[in-house]
């Protein structure tokens, strides 16, 4: 124990002025309960009662602990817990009891040893809180956040959450979350409406530029990828149960000149609470209103202080389990299929859904002659569908004709995966200047299906079993016949120290290992097992399965089966430095600098499938990336209102500089092997080698206190994927295939080639990474005659190039001088005419840097809080986005193709709005999601493709649609249930139906930006102790 311990134990409070400070400040504690907060930074002395005022609560402490003491500012709506903690940032305060009702601090540092030590030049507690560094440097006691604490008044435009907002919104993931409330995420789906089998990988897409440009963190650490074969995928970050998170900050815009390579679209940090105080238990129920899709969840947060607050412990655990939702429990299918068999019912995906049957020619489409039955009638159309309980009576077929059986496809539209989570934290303080900590997490992901085997069989004239006069196609549905399963798991340990440094800096020293393995079991149709099996399949066509199924369906068909196991591992070594540089008139010019060296690898794994029984294996050798980096941020209060410059309220700029090299090692992935103990070819390992400098430049100008203007500037670069660096193996084109491709080549009078062909194809060792440049300004408004008013308008524009192309043979011969060294041409033949190149004898098409892409939009944030009225505090609020532009050029010369407003692009439009309430013990709240309508067909489709899927769904677009949530909450405060609360939402309350799309262009039947479930609750009871 410190002499300042034993010092703080005998010392006698201050009895008068004790109770002055420990008064009653409230009468009601709410500790759940979000609030509102404005506490400007100031004496101590002023802002803990201020705090205990609006935050009603008891607050008590001894006042000479708090003489020469500032507090740092607090503003937003955030449970009081964590608004506290940002009070007594750098205080030297901290919380030594909490029972819910009365919180009673204590001093960390006591005043005269604070002053002593400042006066020496050594850094306890700053004398006044520091802005602009990494949070695990001045509150590590309260979070692991290696990020500086972003908000949404920042330089840049973020866009934070905070963990009411999550709690209210009865989302069950962070994906599920950010799908419905982020309207600057493109992604037009949610992992659970994938459907099996499906890649654990995150679906995550800021703008539209793609999930491998939107880097994931966790406390600002990065996580172990999924490996997708050919790249390191994006994160899965669905394990981590939203109970425990804080806060989520998103920067949607390039940010490698913070954060490092592949934040070209932008950022998302998931901080995690941390300040547990007691027990937290919390259950949750949520299902469809007919109870078709339910999850259950049940979590434990924990934590505990021994040797008098030195030593913290903090723990949680979480089970969740999760129902699959399937086709037929909903009329989704067999209203897309419906729509597409009135616009277009000669194409063969009409007969999905049930047990169909069309005439057909060449046993790909559906034509529209008359089906015309051996015994003589014909149906007068041209399908016809199986009744139930069909005997073998060809008039039960006539009586069905024109007539199509939608509702029996057992395909999965929304599965959620069992998800176990565990986390440990430990913390120990040693002195006054150390801390050293240990963070140990790890999620488990199960999902398993059983799926149906859908098959379309062509039966010809002549089969026995059919008994039409022609060939027909007819689709097969056998339910509960194949397993499709998916397990991920997520290890994180971390580990390290918090030094504090003399003159107010501080550093962390931290080792990190993360680990992520998964293994699947996909199962796909190919086709009939044999002649016999294709002959009872034909019988099977004509008769109902339901009443009369067959034993083991999966026999009669040849069945491609591949079970694998994929791991990537994380290993990070940083050290942080951050403290203040120069007093400046607003305020400390802050630093915060990273030294960092990280390797991530996937496992060497071999693979196995079988088609028919017969066992194949493939090998993929370990990809390892070893990533340098340093980065340094400033932060400079050049301005503030104390200063009381005319015209100049608040002036702030800010600047970071990164620079990242990266050494890249790929032999390739998914290589045969003739056993699953090799022998191992010995193939050429690809290696690339790049190093990119990146940075940021803001300001923030605030002429008066009702107005600030913002920009900034910045730019970015997104690695190359593996296969970008590796070539394949050389192709050979012959006479023929080079007659059937029309290769010409342009400098010998536009003979076509000769042949044979060389085309080397794949990566490029030589590739560089892609880059991006962002702008943003906006302007936010908090006018002082409309308190609670707050509004942003941001534009935002980011734009790339270089980034990495596999372009045809033909763009080459076509651009031979563009592109010196990929044309390589033999010796001149006899005849040839002076000074006429030889003939073409290799291509080389392999990955180019030759795309760019740019994007536009405008990002629009509003809050309005009233608080205290007779009816209660209220918050109303609306977020949106418009995309203006994302257009992509595949090579110069060529056109440019926008896909904003296309189904694989980002929305033009994407909105929520909403109001939260609360008075008292109750709360509630509303939140309506609004989604643009958009073109039924995919930017990257042809004409033609894009005019059959019109056609299908009978317009150009899938209408705009919206969705309305609320909820309702009551905090007990007294008796048995005091410190409980619970909390009902009902989400898609007007159970709104999503747009039907025609089952050609979408399996599925519906719009995937409304959740397949409908209507649906969620049940929330939590408890504290």
């Amino acid at each position: 124990m410190s002499i300042k311990n034993r010092y703080w134990r005998i010392k006698p409070w201050f009895g008068v002025s004790a109770v002055a400070l420990g008064m009653v400040l409230a009468a009601q504690a709410a500790h759940a309960d979000p609030k509102s907060f404005d506490v400007p930074s100031q004496p101590a002395v002023n802002a803990i009662p201020a705090f205990a005022h609006q935050a009603g609560v008891e607050i008590v402490v001894a006042a000479d602990k708090l003489q020469g003491i500032r507090t740092t500012a607090v503003k937003g709506t955030m449970e009081f817990r964590d608004a506290l903690a940002i009070l007594l940032q750098g205080t030297g305060l901290e919380v030594a009891s909490d029972d819910g009702r009365v919180i009673a601090l204590r001093a960390v540092v006591a005043p005269e040893a604070r002053t002593t030590r400042a006066t020496a030049g050594v850094r306890s507690a700053p004398e006044e809180p520091s802005e602009g560094l990494a949070e695990i440097l001045v509150s590590a006691r309260r979070t692991l956040n290696t990020d500086i604490r972003r908000t949404k008044d920042d330089i840049q435009p973020y866009v934070v959450f905070d963990s009411e907002e999550l709690a209210q919104s009865g989302a069950q993931n962070v994906e599920d979350f950010l799908q419905s409330r982020l309207p600057m995420n493109a992604s037009p789906s949610t992992q659970s409406q994938a459907g099996p089998p499906t890649s654990a990988s995150g679906r995550l897409d800021l703008r539209g530029l793609g999930t491998d440009e939107t880097l994931v963190l966790v406390d600002g650490r990065r996580l172990p990828s999924i490996p997708t074969g050919d790249s390191f995928g994006q994160p899965n970050i669905n394990g981590i149960p939203i109970s425990q998170i804080e806060r989520i900050e998103v920067l949607p815009t390039t940010a490698s000149g913070i954060y490092g390579g592949n934040a070209t679209g932008g950022v998302i940090n998931v901080i995690l609470k941390r300040q547990y105080s007691g027990l937290d238990i919390e259950t949750r129920y949520n299902n469809a209103l007919d109870f078709a899709g339910g999850q259950t969840y049940v979590g434990a947060n924990g934590g505990t202080t021994l040797e008098d607050g030195r030593t913290r412990i903090m723990g949680s655990f979480s089970r969740s389990q999760s129902r699959t939702l399937l086709a037929s429990d909903r009329s989704f299918f067999r209203r897309g299929a419906q729509l597409q068999f009135r616009n277009d019912p000669l194409n063969s995906t009409v007969l999905l859904g049930g047990p169909n049957i069309c005439s057909t020619v060449d046993g790909f489409d559906c034509v529209a002659d008359a089906l015309v039955l051996k015994s003589g009638p014909s149906l007068n159309a041209a399908v016809t569908s199986i009744p139930n309980g069909y005997a073998g009576n060809p008039a039960d077929l006539a009586a069905r004709a024109g007539k199509l059986i939608y509702d029996r496809s057992d395909l999965p539209i929304w599965t959620g995966p069992d998800v176990t989570t565990y986390n440990l934290n430990v913390r120990r303080e040693f002195g006054e200047s150390l801390e050293i900590f240990t963070d140990f997490s790890r999620d488990e992901s199960t999902s398993k299906n059983i799926t149906p085997i859908q098959y379309s069989l062509y039966i010809p004239e002549s089969a026995p079993a059919n008994p039409f006069q022609q060939d027909v196609l007819a689709f097969l549905n056998f339910p509960h016949a194949l397993t499709q399963s998916q397990e991920t798991t997520n290890t994180r340990v971390n580990v390290g120290g918090i030094i504090h440094l003399p003159y107010r800096w501080s550093a962390s020293l931290e080792y990190d290992w993360l680990r992520n393995t998964g293994r699947s079991l996909s199962n796909v149709v190919l086709g009939p097992a044999s002649d016999a099996a294709e002959e009872l399949l034909q019988t099977a066509a004509f008769s109902d399965v339901r009443a009369n199924p067959i034993a083991n369906p999966a026999s009669l068909f040849n069945i491609f089966s591949s079970s694998g196991r994929d791991g990537s591992t994380l290993q990070t070594a940083s050290l942080r430095l951050g403290g203040p540089i120069i007093r400046l008139p607003g305020g400390d010019l802050t630093a915060t600098a990273l030294l960092e060296q990280r390797r991530e690898s996937t496992d060497d794994k071999v693979n196995s499938s079988s088609i028919a029984g017969m066992p194949q294996y493939t090998w993929s050798p370990e990809a390892r990336q070893d990533v340098k980096s340093g980065y340094l941020e400033l932060n400079a209060p050049i301005v503030s209102a104390s200063n009381e410059v005319p015209f100049i309220h608040e002036l702030q700029l800010m600047g970071s500089v990164r620079h990242d090299n990266y050494e890249t090692h790929y032999a390739g992935y998914a290589i045969p092997i003739t056993s699953s103990t090799g022998p191992f070819p010995e193939d050429p390992e690809a290696k690339s080698n790049f190093s990119s400098t990146n940075f940021t430049l803001g300001f923030k100008y605030t002429p008066i206190s009702d107005i600030a203007v913002r920009a900034s500037w910045g730019n970015g670069f997104l690695a190359p994927k593996l296969a970008n660096i590796r070539a394949e193996a050389p192709s050979m084109l012959g006479s023929f295939p080079i007659f059937l491709l029309n290769l010409r080549d342009p400098a010998r009078g536009n003979e076509l080639l000769s042949g044979p062909l060389t085309v080397l194809g794949g990566g490029n060792p030589n590739i560089q990474p892609e880059k991006s440049e962002s702008f943003s300004a906006g302007v936010v408004l908090t006018p002082s005659f409309v308190p609670g008013l707050r509004t942003s308008v941001d534009l935002t524009t980011i734009r790339k190039n270089n980034e990495v192309q596999n372009l045809p043979v033909s763009f080459f011969l076509a651009n031979e001088a563009a592109f010196p060294g990929r044309i390589i041409r033999g010796a001149n033949l006899p005849g040839d005419a002076a000074g006429m190149p030889g003939p073409i004898t290799a291509v080389d098409t392999s990955a180019i840097n030759l795309a760019n892409s740019r994007m536009n939009a405008i990002d629009i944030q509003a809050d309005y809080d009233l608080k205290d009225t007779d009816l209660g505090s209220f918050r109303l609020y609306a977020a949106a986005t418009h995309t203006l532009e994302l257009s992509s050029r595949a090579a110069p010369g060529q056109p440019s193709v926008d896909r904003a407003g296309f189904f694989d692009g980002p929305l033009k439009w994407r909105a929520n709005v909403g109001v939260d309430w609360q008075s008292g013990s109750w709360g509630a709240g509303w939140n309506t999601q609004i989604y643009a309508s958009y073109r039924v067909c995919m930017s990257v489709q042809t004409a033609f493709t894009c005019s059959q899927s019109e056609t299908w769904q009978g317009a150009a677009k899938v209408p705009s649609q919206n969705y309305s949530d609320i909820y309702v909450n009551y905090g007990f405060k007294e008796g048995v249930l005091a410190n409980s609360e619970i909390r009902l939402g009902i989400q898609n309350i007007l159970n709104q139906k999503p747009p039907t799309v025609a089952s050609g262009v979408d399996q599925t039947g519906y719009s995937s930006f409304g959740d397949p479930r409908l209507q649906r609750f969620t049940l929330t009871l939590r408890k504290h102790f």
